[in-house]
């Protein structure tokens, strides 16, 4: 998903010449982009509320909360598509010809 974000970014992150050239606006563009990467590592800790706080919470949470399987097939198959996808999308930008697509955050074909 960085790709797409990072590919909205104007002057473009993926260009060498920006980083030549080295204007005010790349600079600004490229501090925004590390703003976004940070937000969203920090926006992270908030999940930290859904862990257990210690083993006995833990062991209560496994005698009273629902057991289905499906939770476990369901978690897995995300699991799966997101890895299936974001190895899509590396694979994707390694390749000149299809290193453009917007899908993958290019500027377009």
């Amino acid at each position: 998903i960085g790709n797409q974000i990072f590919g909205l970014f104007q002057p473009n992150l993926s260009d060498r010449e920006n980083y030549k050239l080295d204007t005010m606006e790349f600079r600004h563009t490229v501090a925004r982009s590390f703003l976004l990467s940070y937000a969203f590592s920090f926006a992270s800790f908030l999940l930290l509320v859904l862990l257990p706080y210690q083993k006995q919470e833990a062991q209560r949470r496994k005698r009273e909360w629902s057991r289905r399987p499906a939770f476990g097939y369901i978690t897995c198959g995300l699991l799966l598509l997101a890895f299936i996808y974001s190895m899509t999308v590396n694979f994707l930008t390694m390749i000149p010809e299809t290193a453009c697509l917007k899908l993958i955050g290019g500027s377009g074909c």
